[in-house]
C-alpha cells in the first residue's frame, strides 16, 4: 500500500503541505485505491479558480514519511539553551546607551531646588533699662545639579534684612552690626580631573580651607576664618593640595546668617602627601592682609569695619610630618609634629612681630583603652592666617579613655604654664586641670553614672584674675538609672558647682542641685518617633555669698500630631536671679513644622534667653566663653521644595537594595556631664559643620540645628567638622553618629561635643 501527502495550495500562490501517514490515513488511501486510475488525472487536470483550494496528490516513500514526522518532532520541542559570550566590541555601545538611558528625562540628570522666607522679631532686655526690639526677614534660595561627568553643582543664596533699635548689634554674640547683608556660594563637589583625582570648589562665601595634615586631631587648633572670595581642593587617594583667596569677613545676624566684611584679605596654600608605609607630610602658607589692628579686642566685634583704623599684614606657616590614621583597633597609633610661624608687618605695643610654636600629637589604642596625649609651646602672639592661636604657653595634656559592654569611663590631665618666660607685662601663671567621666551598667534596668570637671590655678604676679573669684574650680555630676513599674527609664541626678566660670558677665556658680529626671516614652517605632523627658529640681545656691534656693524644672519632646505635622523643643526654667546655669528664667526653644503638600512647608520656632557662644577667639582669651542673654526671638517660615529630571545619585552613598528618600534633622549640643544624652539644660552649638558621609555638608543654626533633605534611604554616617568646634569643646571620640533614614520619613539624631580640655 502506498502512502500518500496532499498537498494544499490556495490561490496557487501559498503552498502548505500536509503529510498523511498510513496509520492514520488507511481509509482513505483505500478509497483512493477503488477509483482506479482515473481519479489522480482528473484532479490535476482540473483549472484553478479564484477563490478555491486545488488538491494536488503526491506519493512518498516510508523513508520520506519518517523523515517528515521526525522534523515535526522537532521543530515542537522548545528551543535548546544556548550559551552566549558577549562580543567586546559591543561594551562601548551598551555604555553608550546606558548613559543616555540615565540622562533620560530631559537628559540633564536630578535638580533639586527650593526657597524659604522667614520673618520674625528679636528683643534685648540689657543692663540699666535698655530695650531694644528688631524685626527680622529673610530669604533663603538654593538649587542642585548633578551631572555624570563634572561632579555635583550647589547654588546657595540668603538674605538678610533688619529693621529696628539701632542699638540692637554686637557681633561678638553673633548679632549682625549692618541693617542688611547677603550670602552667596556656588560649589562644585567630586568633579573627576582624571580618573584618580579630584576636585571640590567653591566661589563666593566660604570657609577658608586646611590642609588634611593639619586638619584638627584633637587639641590643636588652626582656627577656621570666613572669606568672601574662591577656594579650591584637589585631592586624591594620597595626596591633596587646597588653595583660595578672598576678602575677610563673618557669617552673622539672623534669620540667616549674611556676610559682613571684617576688613583686610587672606589667602592660602597648602598641600598634603600621604607614603605607602603610612608616613604622611603638610605645609600650608596663609597670608593675611591689611588686618585691623583691634582684631583680636573685644571693641572690633562692634565696630564697624569701615570706619578709619591702623592695619597690619600677617605671613604664616605650618608644617606637620605624621604617621597613621585614627586607631581603631589594639595596636593601631598615630603621631603628628606640627610647627608653625607667623610674622606680623607691624609693629604693636605688647606683641611680637616674630612667633613660633611647636605641637606634638600623638594617639594609640592599647589593651583596649585610646590614649591621647600631646606637649606643645607656642611663643607670645602666634598666629595662622588671621587667627590668633592660644599661645604664649607651654603644656602637656593626657586623656584615656575605656569602653566594654558594661563599663565606658575617661580620665584626663591638662597642665599649662602661661608666660613661661615670666616677662612683667603679660601674666604668669600655672594651671593644672583634671577631668573624667564614668558609666557602668548594673544591669538591664540600672545604670550608675558619674563626670567631674576640677582645676587649679596659682598666679605668680600681682594681678587679679577678671575670670574667676576663686583659684580652683569644680563642676561635677552623678546620676542613677532605673525603672518603676512599667515605666521609661527614671534617672535622679545631682548636679555640684564650685567657683565654677559658667558665663563671662555675671559671678562663678557655686552651689548644688537634686534633680528627677523622667522618660515618658516606651513604645517602639519605625518612624514618627515621639520624645518626651521631663525634670523636677531643687537647687541651692551660694554664688557671689549670696545664699537662695529655689525649683527647676525642664522638658524636651518631639510630638507627631499626624504624619506631616509635628513639635518638637527643650526648656529649662531656673531663678531669674539664678547663678547656676548658663540661662535665667524660662529658657530654650520650640519648633513646630507641618507639611502641606507639593513640596511646601509651613513652620515656627520660638528661643528665649538662651546664653550665646562668642564667634571667634580673643587675644588673652583662648577658649570658647559662654555669654547669658536676656533675648526673646520668634520666627515663621515657609519653604518649598521640589526636583525635576531623573536621578543620577542622591544625597548620601546608597546602599544597594534601597530606594527612595527621606530627610535627616538633628542637634549638636553640648554634652557638659559627658553621659551620650541632651538634657534640657545643655544648649545647641552654633555655626558648627556637620558632614553626611564625608561629603554633604550643612552648618547648624543659632539653636544648633540642622536638616539634610533628599537623603538616601538606609544606613548613613553623620561627622562634625573640628575646626568648626571651638574650644575647650570637640568632637566625641566616636568622631561619627549612624543614622537609618526611613523612606518618606524623618530620622532624627543628636550629635553631642565634649570637653577636650581641663576647662574655661
Amino acid at each position: 500500500m502506498k502512502i500518500f501527502s496532499l498537498v494544499l495550495s490556495p490561490l496557487a500562490q501559498q503552498k502548505r503541505l500536509c503529510t498523511l501517514a498510513a496509520p492514520g490515513c488507511q481509509a482513505l488511501a483505500l478509497l483512493v485505491a477503488g477509483f482506479g486510475t482515473g481519479f489522480a488525472p482528473r484532479a490535476a487536470a482540473e483549472p484553478s479558480r479564484v477563490g478555491q483550494t486545488v488538491a494536488q496528490i503526491e506519493s512518498l516513500t516510508p523513508l520520506q514519511a519518517e523523515r517528515q514526522r521526525v522534523r515535526k518532532q522537532m521543530e515542537a520541542q522548545p528551543a535548546a539553551y544556548e550559551d552566549k559570550v558577549m562580543d567586546a566590541s559591543a561594551l562601548s555601545e551598551l555604555e553608550s546607551s546606558d548613559a543616555s538611558a540615565q540622562m533620560s528625562d530631559d537628559g540633564l540628570g536630578l535638580r533639586t531646588f527650593g526657597m524659604e522666607s522667614r520673618y520674625g522679631f528679636s528683643s534685648y532686655n540689657g543692663s540699666g533699662g535698655l530695650h531694644n526690639r528688631a524685626n527680622e526677614f529673610g530669604q533663603r534660595v538654593y538649587f542642585t545639579q548633578q551631572t555624570l561627568n563634572y561632579g555635583e553643582w550647589n547654588l546657595q543664596a540668603e538674605g538678610r534684612f533688619r529693621n529696628g533699635d539701632e542699638g540692637f548689634n554686637g557681633g561678638v554674640l553673633g548679632y549682625a552690626v549692618q541693617r542688611s547683608s547677603a550670602r552667596l556660594t556656588l560649589r562644585n563637589y567630586g568633579l573627576p580631573v582624571t580618573a584618580g583625582v579630584f576636585a571640590d570648589s567653591a566661589l563666593g562665601d566660604q570657609y577658608a580651607d586646611t590642609t588634611e595634615a593639619l586638619r584638627r586631631n584633637y587639641r590643636l587648633f588652626l582656627g577656621s576664618s570666613v572669606v568672601r572670595g574662591a577656594g579650591t581642593r584637589l585631592y586624591g587617594s594620597d595626596f591633596d593640595v587646597t588653595a583660595g583667596v578672598g576678602d575677610r569677613g563673618r557669617l552673622i545676624g539672623g534669620p540667616y546668617p549674611g556676610f559682613e566684611s571684617f576688613g583686610g584679605t587672606l589667602s592660602w596654600l597648602g598641600a598634603t602627601k600621604r607614603l605607602a608605609n603610612g608616613i604622611y607630610g603638610g605645609l600650608q602658607l596663609s597670608q593675611a592682609s591689611q588686618v585691623p589692628q583691634n582684631l583680636y579686642s573685644l571693641s572690633s566685634y562692634y565696630t564697624d569695619y569701615r570706619l578709619p583704623q591702623s592695619v597690619e599684614s600677617v605671613s604664616s606657616m605650618a608644617a606637620a610630618i605624621g604617621f597613621g590614621a585614627d586607631p581603631v583597633k589594639d595596636g593601631d597609633y598615630r603621631w603628628r609634629l606640627t610647627w608653625m610661624h607667623s610674622q606680623t608687618g607691624a609693629n604693636i605695643a605688647g606683641r611680637n612681630n616674630r612667633a613660633d610654636g611647636a605641637f606634638l600629637e600623638a594617639s594609640v589604642r592599647l589593651a583596649g583603652l585610646r590614649h591621647e596625649f600631646g606637649l606643645y609651646q607656642a611663643d607670645p602672639n602666634l598666629r595662622f592666617g588671621d587667627n590668633l592661636i592660644s599661645s604664649d604657653n607651654r603644656g602637656a595634656y593626657w586623656r584615656m579613655d575605656g569602653n566594654t559592654a558594661r563599663l565606658s569611663w575617661g580620665l584626663g590631665v591638662d597642665a599649662v604654664l602661661y608666660n613661661p618666660d615670666k616677662e612683667s607685662n603679660r601674666q604668669n601663671s600655672r594651671q593644672w586641670g583634671v577631668y573624667g567621666n564614668a558609666q557602668y551598667r548594673i544591669n538591664r534596668n540600672d545604670v550608675v553614672g558619674a563626670s567631674a570637671n576640677w582645676n587649679s590655678q596659682r598666679r605668680f604676679d600681682a594681678s587679679q584674675n577678671v575670670l574667676t573669684d576663686g583659684q580652683r574650680s569644680l563642676q561635677a555630676n552623678a546620676f542613677y538609672q532605673t525603672r518603676y513599674f512599667d515605666w521609661a527609664p527614671t534617672r535622679w541626678r545631682l548636679n555640684v558647682w564650685r567657683n565654677q566660670a559658667l558665663v563671662t558677665n555675671d559671678a562663678t556658680a557655686t552651689g548644688e542641685e537634686i534633680q528627677w529626671e523622667q522618660d515618658w516614652i516606651t513604645g517602639k517605632y519605625e518612624t514618627m518617633r515621639p520624645e518626651l523627658t521631663s525634670t523636677l529640681g531643687y537647687a541651692r545656691d551660694r554664688s557671689g555669698g549670696n545664699a537662695q534656693t529655689y525649683p527647676t524644672a525642664g522638658l524636651l519632646g518631639r510630638y507627631w500630631i499626624n504624619s506631616t505635622w509635628n513639635i518638637s523643643g527643650t526648656l529649662r526654667y531656673t531663678s531669674r536671679s539664678s547663678n547656676l546655669f548658663t540661662s535665667r528664667g524660662l529658657s530654650g526653644s520650640v519648633n513646630s513644622e507641618a507639611t502641606l503638600g507639593n513640596g511646601w512647608h509651613l513652620g515656627a520656632s520660638v528661643n528665649l534667653n538662651q546664653a550665646r557662644m562668642q564667634m571667634q577667639n580673643i587675644a588673652g582669651l583662648p577658649n570658647a566663653l559662654m555669654t547669658r542673654t536676656n533675648e526673646k526671638s520668634a520666627y515663621v517660615y515657609l519653604r518649598w521644595d521640589g526636583s525635576k529630571g531623573r536621578a543620577l545619585s542622591v544625597a548620601g552613598q546608597r546602599e544597594g537594595s534601597a530606594a527612595g528618600g527621606g530627610t535627616v534633622r538633628g542637634v549638636v549640643y553640648m554634652d557638659a556631664n559627658n553621659d551620650g544624652e541632651q538634657q534640657a539644660g545643655e544648649s545647641g552649638v552654633a555655626n558648627v559643620e556637620v558632614i553626611l558621609d564625608g561629603r554633604y555638608r550643612v552648618m547648624t543654626d543659632a539653636s544648633g540645628q540642622f536638616e539634610f533633605p533628599m537623603v538616601a534611604t538606609g544606613g548613613h554616617q553623620l561627622s562634625l567638622r573640628a575646626e568648626s568646634v571651638p574650644l575647650p569643646w570637640g568632637p566625641a571620640p566616636a568622631r561619627s553618629a549612624s543614622v537609618e533614614v526611613p523612606l518618606r520619613g524623618v530620622a532624627n539624631v543628636r550629635l553631642p561635643v565634649i570637653r577636650v580640655g581641663g576647662g574655661e
